[in-house]
């Protein structure tokens, strides 16, 4: 019976304990395991009965940070001060594919749609469409006055209503001033700055990335090798950035071994009127940082083809 009357107790206890921990809330801050019941004490003579032991606490949800940081991503602007869906930090798609610059759709900070297709959904793409202007800025149509070209240069006529036609004054010998410091950063490795680009299962050949069927952008990385959907192009000499050996470009993730810290060549704009590519350069030019493979620090910007780009 003395037994009976200390062990009853010592039950009710436990029971209310754990009905206390299962009403613990585990959302915010992790909730604190609760304690094991304490062992009953013997009796005449008898050893105590060994208490339980507690369960741990829930782990907390991270929340959103200052300082335009959302869970460990760094929100990017784009050059005219607005926020478009690949650098607003955002996985606007639901593809799992990866957020902002991890999402292999993503052109850069003026890009406004994270796929399939391969425009970048900015004002500019309307109108004249022979016009050219930078593809990756925040309006790509003619007329913003930073590059300077015209559909109709290229003999392989991306745009079905631009005929191969060129002329001196739609296709210049060299690019305004203000072209590469405004387009250049902008223009990821293996592009020209009018959407030429090309990839590493093109073997050498380019692909206009706002190719069109009707007014519906038709070129995805899936479709790359239809020429329906992908139409070719000729890249514009005098505004390329080269895909070097040592360089992450569109379609080439990552990079051989023997790169390491750069000793293979690095690309650039070239052409005439351009800035020349570099047969012993680093990963980028000097006034970016590398960004986006193992070891490398954590862009505060926007890691466009393993360089950082961060707009003040």
């Amino acid at each position: 019976m003395q037994l009976q009357r200390i062990f009853l107790p010592l039950l009710a206890l436990s029971f209310l304990l754990a009905l206390s921990a299962c009403n613990s809330s585990s959302s915010g801050d992790a909730f604190i395991g609760t304690g094991g019941t304490v062992g009953a004490g013997g009796s005449a003579g008898m050893s105590g009965t060994g208490g339980t032991t507690g369960t741990g606490g829930g782990v907390g949800t991270g929340g959103t940070g200052a300082g335009g940081v959302v869970g460990g991503c760094v929100e990017a602007r784009c050059p005219d001060g607005k926020l478009y869906e690949c650098g607003n930090c955002i996985d606007d798609d639901l593809d799992d594919d990866g957020v902002d610059d991890k999402d292999l759709e993503c052109l850069g900070p003026c890009d406004n749609t994270e796929g399939p297709v391969l425009r970048t959904g900015t004002p500019g793409t309307t109108g004249n469409q022979c016009g050219a202007d930078c593809y990756f800025d925040g309006g790509n149509g003619s007329g913003n006055g930073d590059c300077d070209w015209d559909r109709r240069c290229d003999p392989l006529t991306p745009v079905d209503q631009c005929p191969y036609g060129p002329t001196a004054d739609l296709c210049p010998a060299e690019q305004p001033p203000e072209c590469e410091p405004s387009c250049g950063a902008l223009t990821p490795n293996g592009c020209d700055c009018f959407g030429c680009c090309t990839f590493p299962e093109l073997n050498g050949g380019y692909v206009f990335l706002g190719s069109e069927i009707g007014s519906d952008g038709s070129c995805t990385l899936a479709d790359l090798s239809n020429e329906e959907l992908c139409k070719p192009c000729t890249p514009a000499q005098n505004c390329l950035n080269t895909c070097g050996r040592c360089e992450i470009c569109l379609g080439k993730p990552t990079i051989p071994a023997d790169c390491f810290p750069g000793t293979g060549g690095s690309g650039g704009m070239s052409g005439s009127g351009g800035m020349g590519g570099s047969d012993g350069g680093e990963r980028c030019p000097v006034d970016k940082e590398p960004c986006g493979l193992p070891g490398d620090a954590v862009c505060a910007g926007f890691c466009l083809t393993g360089c950082c780009i961060v707009v003040e």
